[in-house]
């Protein structure tokens, strides 16, 4: 594998990590969790700064621009979602559906994180070193992340995805994540 291909690769992960975050937002704001989907709104932004950051680590470094990988769609929300109204979301589907979007995000961020931490091993074993050292932020970035996807996964796990627990404490996300948006759009 050459420089070029695994940042590439990497740019494309984060493309899709893009979408990710984007579909993450909006299933959760159709179940009317607007705590969770402020959170991934704000995972979002902070990674589409991330990509632009590599892309430019690249080309300032490289003197190239990245290769366009094809990327695909992660198809968080199902299907047949888009043939419903919010009103129409029952408490069964959004008790189920809670879990099921943690589990893809921690899913997610576990494969984000085998990814970089492959691209980084690549990059030393080339003698890549400086290289290896600018995708190493975003190594301890996922797994600060996955950390978070984990923690709250078993804290809803622990109460069974109580909705009523659940649904109490979306105000506060939500100014927790819309605070910390602000913060990074400065």
């Amino acid at each position: 594998m050459t420089v070029e291909e695994i940042f590439s690769q990497v740019a494309q992960h984060m493309i899709e990590g893009l979408m990710t975050h984007s579909q993450l937002c909006d299933y959760f704001n159709f179940l009317g969790l607007k705590g969770f989907a402020k959170c991934h709104e704000y995972h979002y932004f902070c990674e589409n700064g991330d990509y632009k950051e590599i892309a430019w680590y690249y080309m300032e470094h490289y003197n190239k621009l990245l290769l366009d990988l094809p990327f695909k769609n992660p198809g968080v929300i199902p299907e047949n979602w888009f043939n419903y109204t919010r009103q129409q979301v029952d408490a069964a589907t959004r008790h189920n559906f809670i879990q099921v979007g943690l589990e893809k995000w921690v899913k997610w961020e576990q494969e984000t994180k085998a990814l970089y931490e492959k691209m980084y091993n690549e990059l030393c074993g080339m003698g890549e070193v400086a290289a290896a050292l600018a995708l190493s932020k975003y190594i301890t970035s996922v797994d600060e992340e996955l950390a978070e996807a984990r923690e709250k996964l078993l804290c809803y796990k622990s109460i069974d995805f109580d909705i009523v627990e659940i649904m109490s404490r979306q105000d506060d996300l939500y100014k927790k994540y819309k605070k910390k948006l602000r913060e990074i759009k400065l």
